[in-house]
């Protein structure tokens, strides 16, 4: 806490231990898979679909949430997904 006091970092009110949350980090991951944006993996591992974040669908057909970088319009920019990401490995083998 004495480095974030020398960058005048306010102190946190409250400290927590992630530790403390693992029931309900757990049921929100299974959330993630059951909606299709996730997946489990072999190794006991949850691997992020990231094809699936072009957006999130209510009610079957009206988009909610388009995840572009916060911006609608950069959706499907393969050159901005590099950068953020990385190319993906599969453009390598």
């Amino acid at each position: 806490m004495d480095d974030m006091a020398r960058l005048r970092v306010k102190p946190p009110t409250t400290l927590t231990r992630v530790t403390d949350y693992v029931p309900q980090i757990a049921e929100f991951v299974q959330r993630i898979i059951d909606n299709g944006f996730a997946y489990a993996g072999g190794d006991g591992n949850v691997w992020f679909d990231k094809t699936t974040f072009g957006g999130a669908l209510v009610q079957g057909s009206e988009l909610k949430h388009e995840y572009a970088k916060l911006a609608p319009w950069s959706k499907g920019n393969k050159s901005l997904l590099a950068e953020g990401e990385g190319i993906p490995s599969h453009h390598y083998f």
